[in-house]
């Protein structure tokens, strides 16, 4: 497995480029900001990018998302609960202060507990809402993988004072789709450095420290 992060824009979003060694198909998941960076990291990969998967749709996971499009001409992929935040990406963008251009659109919705194939890799999707509506985790289960976005980061979980935020549903995520996962599933956020579901399980203060909720 090719597993590359790219930290992009103002709010240090972390883009993965993940991609099957053995087909040479990659994804490129919630592509923040960066757009030609991004294009540059997927070249150095020598990956054919078969599609843009999204875990949520705040502006600073798909900034990038129309751009790359254009480049690479694949599906965008996201869960349809996301739709609605999607379309007040102009808004996100003016009440952070910054500039949206055009709303990516998205060719196929994913629902919970669908496989998605990048080449040989097998990533299944986890419904994970509370950070943000329509929120996506893929655990990559053949390389102890999970793709975590914004619900669980290391010491921490993700904010739940935006639109369609609720600590109570987060909670409720975290403790039944990501920490029933195996202690030394790599979590990969969508902020922040890696870690596992072992240590957050443990140490994270918003998990109480140890044991489940």
């Amino acid at each position: 497995m090719i597993l590359e992060r790219l930290t992009v824009g103002p709010f240090q979003e972390n883009c993965y480029i993940l991609g099957d060694e053995d087909s040479g198909l990659g994804a490129v998941i919630d592509p923040g900001d960066e757009a030609a960076r991004i294009a540059l990291a997927v070249e150095q990969t020598g990956l054919e990018v078969a599609s843009i998967i999204v875990t949520h749709a705040h502006i600073d996971h798909v900034g990038a998302v129309a751009a790359l499009v254009d480049e690479y001409a694949c599906p965008v992929l996201m869960h349809a609960e996301a739709e609605t935040m999607l379309a007040q990406l102009p808004t996100q963008a003016v009440m952070m202060g910054l500039r949206f251009g055009r709303v990516p659109a998205v060719d196929r919705h994913v629902e919970d507990e669908e496989v998605l194939e990048v080449g040989n890799l097998r990533l299944r999707s986890l419904y994970t809402p509370g950070h943000a509506p329509g929120h996506l985790a893929f655990y990559v289960e053949g390389e102890g993988v999970v793709l975590s976005g914004d619900a669980l980061f290391a010491g921490s979980v993700g904010r739940v004072d935006l639109g369609g935020g609720s600590m109570e549903v987060l909670m409720k995520s975290i403790e039944e789709r990501l920490l029933t996962l195996p202690d030394d599933t790599i979590v990969y956020p969508g902020h922040g450095p890696a870690t596992t579901i072992g240590d957050e399980r443990a140490s994270n203060p918003f998990l109480g420290g140890g044991g489940l909720l």
